[in-house]
Parts: C-alpha cells; sequence; structure tokens
C-alpha cells in the first residue's frame, strides 16, 4: 500500500485470518515440533508444513482444511501416502464449482473425538489464539469499515475462532455496517469451503470482490442490504505474500501486511 494512502479512503477491508489475526505459526509449531529433531529451527518446521499445506490444497481445492492438516501431519511424520485422490471434501450443496461426487462434510469431518495425532492436529484450529492486539483492534476497526473475512478454512474450524474474535466487553462497539452478530466484528466471511479454492488461486479474491459489490453471487453469503463497493474502496490486510498480497497487487487491490515480524511467509 502506498505510505500517502489513507486508511479513510476505504470502506471495506477484507481480512485474512490465520497468520494475521489469528497466531497461525505457534499453533502449527506447537503441534508439529514434536515430528522434527529437537534443534530444528523453528522456521523450518513451518516453512516445510507450508510447503505440504499449499500442494494438498492445490491438489484439491474442495477438502476441508481440518483434513488438509490432517494429511499434512501424516506426510510429515512419514506414516501414510496422502494421495488425496477423489476424496473432496464439501458439505452437500456448498461452495460454488463444488463436485458433485464428492463425499459430505460429515463424512470427514466428524464431531466425534479424534482418535489419532493427525486428526487432532486437524480438529485444533480453533484453539490457536488471536494475537494480543486483535480482538481490540478488530472491534475499533468495525466502526468505521466493513470488515470482510477471506479465508483458507473450513466452516467448522472457523466458527470455532469466530467464537474467539467475538467481543467479550460489556462495552458494545458500535458497527458502521451491519455484522453477522452484534458481538461479531465481521460484516462477511467467506472461507475456503464456501468458495471451493484455497488462496493463492485467483477465484478466492474475486469471489470476495464479487460479493461485496451489487451483485453478489446468489449461492454465497452477501451482506444485509448488499454494497456497491468499487475496488479501490477495498483494502486487504494479510501477512502472507503468496496467498494473499500477490493477488491483490494482480488485481490493483490496495493491501498491507500488518506484522512485519511474521512477514517472512511466502506461502
Amino acid at each position: 500500500m502506498s505510505s500517502n494512502l489513507k486508511l479513510t479512503a476505504h470502506k471495506v477491508v477484507v481480512f485474512d485470518i490465520y497468520g494475521t489475526l489469528i497466531d497461525w505459526e505457534t499453533g502449527i509449531y506447537n503441534s508439529l515440533k514434536s515430528l522434527f529433531p529437537k534443534d530444528t529451527p523453528r522456521e523450518t518446521v513451518l516453512e516445510k508444513y507450508a510447503a505440504i499445506e499449499l500442494d494438498l490444497q492445490m491438489k484439491d481445492p474442495s477438502v476441508a482444511y481440518s483434513k488438509i492438516l490432517d494429511l499434512a501431519w501424516l506426510r510429515l511424520s512419514g506414516q501414510v501416502d496422502t494421495s488425496i485422490g477423489t476424496a473432496a471434501v464439501t458439505e452437500a450443496g456448498e461452495g460454488i464449482g463444488a463436485s458433485s461426487s464428492a463425499v459430505t462434510q460429515e463424512d470427514t469431518v466428524s464431531s466425534t473425538p479424534p482418535a489419532s495425532d493427525a486428526e487432532r492436529f486437524g480438529a485444533s484450529v480453533p484453539t490457536w489464539q488471536p494475537f494480543e492486539d486483535t480482538v481490540q483492534a478488530i472491534h475499533r476497526l468495525k466502526e468505521h469499515f466493513a470488515l470482510v473475512v477471506l479465508s483458507n478454512v473450513d466452516n467448522k474450524s472457523f466458527d470455532g475462532t469466530h467464537e474467539l474474535l467475538k467481543s467479550k466487553s460489556n462495552e458494545a462497539h458500535k458497527s458502521k455496517y451491519p455484522t453477522i452478530t452484534p458481538d461479531s466484528p465481521f460484516s462477511l466471511i467467506l472461507t475456503a469451503q464456501q468458495i471451493n479454492a484455497y488462496k493463492p488461486d485467483s477465484r478466492a479474491l474475486e469471489t470476495a470482490l464479487q460479493q461485496i459489490s451489487c451483485a453478489p453471487h446468489s449461492l454465497l453469503p452477501h451482506p444485509s442490504p448488499p454494497w456497491a463497493v468499487e475496488p479501490d474502496e477495498v483494502l486487504v490486510v494479510a501477512n502472507s505474500l503468496q496467498h494473499d498480497i500477490e493477488p491483490a497487487n494482480l488485481h490493483n487491490i490496495n493491501n498491507f501486511p500488518p506484522r512485519e515480524e511474521y512477514y517472512w511467509r511466502q506461502s
């Protein structure tokens, strides 16, 4: 984002969640460090995981993020072949462009307690904590902007994260735009499961831009009442160069990486 570009020139802020608002790195590292020698640098663990995650996501974008984590654990531990094959994972009828041969979400994202280390890792997303400054900051921002989630996650996992990001204060923050619930900071939530695409696939950002335009896709969540927001009124706030910043640049969308100490991550 240009240094002379005013934040107030925007109406909508599109947030990545994991690595930007949620401490993705600590959540991943704490779960995976036991698979590596004790002297393995934290960044090495994260880089190896991120490469596997991206590979799995690009092979089949209909696989739920919780299952991606499960498969990544198995690959890192060397236990099994983690080829995805035809095991597409979507909720029945959810997502644009979802395969009719996909198994249902209930087949792979179970409500029963996870039985293995891989499954426990897959179910761990809702336990990943917000950065210390996150909750207060986003609730202050919602007083001035519509906040939109665009995240590489499945619906069930994000439900847990959403609870962590809701206001816990008795002091209600006024919202300039309607939010999903009064205690939520977000006006619109778009997950990879709903879109049937993982970032950096261009469909993710394109779908978000469509949903905040005057002609949202009828099969996906959209704000009520619909907005008519121009692209130059949108700001992408994210820390992943590959997933978010580069796609935003390709679409000429203003963008800003808020956490320089985490900006090493290219995926």
